[in-house]
């Protein structure tokens, strides 16, 4: 299994990771961060790794934070809110000079197949979170990855998703799913790891970071700060 293999294809723009632009910008909020309300209220600064077009970065804006959102696809970047700062950048080469009271790393994006690339996007947000800050995390469903099968998956504002194709094989998750909307189809091809509990407690670990907690049953959310003075 080819570990770094991301492809997208359709009408319109794709991002590096082969994710569909439209795809994206015409997928609506589906209240992904109304469960951590507590950590963002209004004035905080939240820096925001990996936006994509901005779904959540509006429900950041809308709750009164401070948001710098960033992405390495410009053409997803010409979507995201102008309220917010935005900045074209790679997470893992990332240095804006600044620190966050949150710093939010999104969209499964820690299940990326290469474990270099996960350290990377670890050291990124340690080197951009304040001392009293709080990282928050986000993996992939591990139910969903260890059982989706070939068929539907749902349907959101028209658009009807299908797994074409899976495979699992030592911990990665190879995936294409097909997207359908008036007629128009995209293609999103993709390898995912399943990054489980203890592997990603340790990663964090690792990164600087402690006081790791889970934020929902599901434990797909997580969150964690730096070791207190004292």
């Amino acid at each position: 299994m080819k570990i770094d293999a991301f492809f997208g294809e359709g009408p319109g723009a794709q991002a590096q990771d082969g994710c569909s632009v439209e795809v994206y910008r015409s997928s609506p909020y589906a209240g992904d961060i109304e469960h951590l309300s507590e950590y963002l209220e209004p004035g905080t600064s939240v820096l925001e790794l990996g936006c994509g077009t901005g779904r959540v970065t509006r429900r950041l804006l809308s709750m009164g934070c401070v948001v710098t959102a960033v992405d390495n696809s410009d053409e997803m970047l010409a979507y995201a809110p102008t309220e917010a700062k935005l900045v074209l950048a790679d997470i893992e080469q990332l240095d804006l000079g600044e620190k966050f009271d949150v710093v939010m790393l999104g969209s499964g994006l820690i299940n990326h197949p290469k474990p270099e690339v996960r350290s990377a996007f670890l050291g990124a947000a340690a080197k951009h979170l304040g001392a009293n800050g709080i990282f928050i995390l986000q993996r992939q469903d591990p139910a969903w990855l260890s059982t989706a099968a070939v068929g539907p998956a749902g349907e959101a504002n028209g658009l009807a998703v299908r797994v074409e194709t899976v495979s699992r094989t030592n911990g990665l998750v190879a995936m294409t799913l097909r997207y359908d909307r008036g007629g128009e189809s995209w293609l999103h091809s993709f390898t995912l790891a399943e990054v489980d509990e203890t592997m990603l407690e340790l990663q964090i670990g690792s990164a600087g970071f402690d006081s790791v907690e889970w934020l929902d049953t599901r434990r797909c959310w997580i969150k964690a700060g730096f070791p207190r003075a004292g």
